[in-house]
């Protein structure tokens, strides 16, 4: 089944060079670690201790392991930061002046993989120019051992307010990889002259590689919607995480001027309008998920968790959970996938692994879409997952954990729109709009199911793609229980009615 309801953003002015997020509030005191999250975690056969090492920070995108064995973080409004993983302690390292945050902000780090000899930090970030675009700048700045200074702009592509992407990781041939989000352009997500939507590759000094596979063009592999996970296996395997639209949200294994399908396939390429999208160049995914769960961060885990050893580490938005995604030997293939810490933080933006096999993960709760089921004040927050010892053989109890799909009214507004119109159906202003002043939901019952068949775009830029592949059941038990729950006194929808409006349309 199909995702429900995943209404992208209303989105308003552009507002001013430097804008917090809706929702964001800024910490009185400086970070320091949260004593109130100590605790044990058992898997099928070992114990994690979980513990915060930094609290009060403002919605921290990326996490690198330094080489000081100090994480280096970036945060939305523009810093960039080290983190003493031991003691709590914080040095702010930079701060960019010229980046915009509406929406985003500064988002991918990644350091120079010789750092000893070329000390060199890669940052992308969001920035408004004076006539009103925006543009998405990576820039690498040098560090002189207490500061980044020496700010050289590499390459600026065109951004957006949204849909920017992105993730930037170093290969072991010494190339940048750049995941870009599509800009809401799908006409050009496909068409390798154009940055959107795709890897690009590029060398470390700003140029295009030569062995690229469209000449002159940074494009190394396209067709991608909203990625935000970019990360490499043991053995080099390149995977990528992105957002779905109103289904599927994917892994997939990133190769040389492959197509992974957005916008003509979303997934696996299994739905009738899809078929005539199908070339032999479009490559499946290795995981999709429907209901969507928002990925975002993603690396790689060989370390001392038995349970997790050879999986691509997972974390979510919208699903406020890690994925624990098995591979196989030779790392091409998800061979299993577990779900842990589900609506435990709340959103989780990244992971990072250190050398001794400990896991860090962002929140990201104070951000342009904070969540209304989970804000606590110590947010937000990087917490580490460690090993600290084994469940006796005797106490040993399977654990089975499912994402089952379900078709009660409940379940599937819980699922599929929760995350955008929020547990009370207010939304979030500027963003997602109330159900529960929304004239359309309380209204007559045929304009509303013609809506969610058909979707709805406006040159304003309300965007809600088209939900005609639910049932006719399903989409009148989620209609009915919206209507009852957020338009009192409204009445219910029949499957009958959705079958007569879908043959009218």
């Amino acid at each position: 089944m199909k995702n429900l309801l995943y209404a992208l953003a209303w989105i308003g002015g552009l507002g001013s060079v430097v804008s917090r997020s809706a929702g964001y509030q800024q910490a009185e005191n400086l970070p320091s670690i949260d004593s109130t999250i100590s605790e044990k975690y058992d898997l099928d056969s070992t114990v994690l201790s979980i513990s915060t090492v930094a609290s009060n920070l403002n919605a921290t995108w990326d996490m690198a392991w330094g080489p000081d064995n100090w994480i280096w973080f970036t945060d939305q409004d523009g810093k960039v930061s080290r983190l003493n993983p031991n003691t709590g302690q914080i040095i702010e390292l930079l701060q960019i002046r010229d980046y915009y945050r509406k929406r985003l902000g500064l988002m991918s780090m990644v350091l120079h993989p010789d750092f000893k000899i070329h000390p060199q930090v890669f940052i992308n970030y969001s920035h408004i120019q004076s006539d009103s675009s925006i543009v998405s700048r990576l820039v690498r700045y040098t560090y002189d051992g207490k500061r980044l200074t020496s700010p050289l702009l590499l390459y600026q592509i065109p951004g957006y307010l949204g849909h920017n992407g992105s993730r930037l990781v170093i290969s072991k041939d010494r190339k940048i990889l750049w995941a870009t989000g599509d800009l809401k352009h799908k006409e050009t997500v496909q068409n390798p002259n154009f940055p959107n939507g795709k890897v690009l590759r590029l060398n470390l000094d700003g140029t295009i590689p030569k062995d690229n596979p469209y000449p002159g063009s940074p494009v190394w592999s396209m067709g991608f919607r909203v990625p935000q996970g970019l990360a490499y296996t043991g053995n080099g395997n390149l995977f990528v995480a992105e957002h779905g639209d109103a289904t599927d949200d994917e892994v997939n294994q990133v190769t040389k001027g492959a197509s992974y399908g957005w916008p003509d396939i979303a997934g696996f390429c299994d739905l009738p309008d899809e078929q005539g999208h199908c070339p032999d160049s479009a490559v499946a995914p290795v995981k999709a998920w429907t209901p969507t769960i928002a990925p975002a961060g993603m690396d790689y885990y060989n370390g001392t968790i038995p349970e997790w050893k050879n999986a691509l580490l997972l974390t979510t938005l919208k699903d406020q959970s890690l994925r624990v995604l098995l591979l196989d030997v030779k790392q091409e293939k998800v061979v299993s996938e577990s779900i842990v810490f589900s609506g435990k933080f709340g959103r989780l933006r990244d992971v990072c692994v250190s050398p001794t096999g400990d896991i860090y993960i962002s929140t990201s709760n104070r951000d342009w879409n904070p969540p209304a089921n989970f804000l606590v004040k110590a947010d937000d927050r990087i917490i580490r997952i460690s090993r600290s010892g084994l469940i006796p053989k005797h106490k040993r109890m399977a654990k089975e954990q499912s994402h089952e799909e379900s078709s009660d009214a409940a379940s599937l507004y819980q699922s599929y729109c929760q995350s955008c119109h929020k547990e009370d159906g207010r939304g979030v202003a500027g963003s997602f709009p109330s159900l529960v002043s929304s004239s359309r939901l309380s209204g007559e019952k045929s304009t509303l199911i013609r809506f969610l068949l058909k979707g709805s775009q406006s040159p304003s830029g309300e965007a809600m793609p088209a939900f005609s592949f639910l049932s006719d059941t399903q989409l009148a038990a989620v209609s009915s229980y919206v209507r009852d729950k957020f338009a009192k006194g409204a009445s219910e929808v029949s499957a009958y009615e959705v079958t007569e409006v879908r043959k009218a349309n």
